[in-house]
């Protein structure tokens, strides 16, 4: 005869063992990304939480300015995003990320950001050289080599902003009327007018405000 089920003593949970639910899991899985992507950032990179002398809980600095050329037709407003980056090539104050020019034309140009600061940088940027490089990021560019606008910013925090001129590099890149320049002309300066710029922190659309207030400069 076979022994009734009831006959055998229920099983007991093993201690020590949770059991989670998709929900469950789905969480945890959460959590340990937040770890890993704040905490291994916190320990290679912590100047990049203190970038313009405030604390920020993701290492990403966000600001915008406007900047005025004779030469090149009028006024620009710039917005850079970054956040640090470490690689083997590449230096140990390295910062990545976009831009965005606005032009009088009322063009937008989306470039690719690259940057490296002071390198005794610790936490405190205040009076920190800093330099960043900006290239022409789109589909087309890809494919024909040609990166216009390529901007270049240069000078140094003065916390909360960021103190910087343009090396001539709006100068370079476009025309008297505000068109980019296609570049065909050897005899071309390289150095002409060197344009100021400080950034601020801001919100996208504080920078999308002064892209309206500066279509049409002079």
């Amino acid at each position: 005869m076979r022994p009734d089920q009831s006959t055998f003593p229920p099983k007991r949970p093993k201690l020590g063992r949770v059991k989670l639910g998709c929900m469950g899991q789905l969480v945890l899985l959460l959590v340990v990304l937040v770890v890993v992507g704040l905490g291994l950032p916190a320990l290679i990179t912590p100047w990049g939480f203190y970038m313009g002398g405030s604390f920020h809980l993701i290492p990403v600095w966000h600001g915008w300015g406007r900047m005025h050329s004779n030469t090149a037709g009028g006024d620009y407003v710039i917005q850079v995003s970054f956040n640090p980056k470490v690689g083997r090539h590449l230096g140990p104050r390295h910062v990545d990320g976009n831009a965005w020019l606005c032009t009088p034309r009322g063009e937008k140009f989306r470039l690719h950001l690259g940057g490296d600061f002071q390198k005794d940088l610790q936490l405190d940027t205040n009076g920190k050289t800093a330099s960043f490089y900006m290239n022409s990021y789109n589909l087309k560019n890809q494919f024909t080599g040609n990166t216009r606008p390529s901007l270049e910013l240069r000078g140094k925090w003065v916390n909360p902003d960021l103190v910087l001129d343009d090396q001539g590099s709006i100068a370079r890149n476009f025309e008297p009327d505000g068109k980019l320049y296609n570049g065909r002309s050897p005899s071309r300066p390289y150095m002409k007018e060197v344009a100021p710029v400080t950034l601020h922190e801001g919100s996208n659309s504080e920078f999308e405000e002064a892209c309206k207030a500066v279509k049409g400069t002079k």
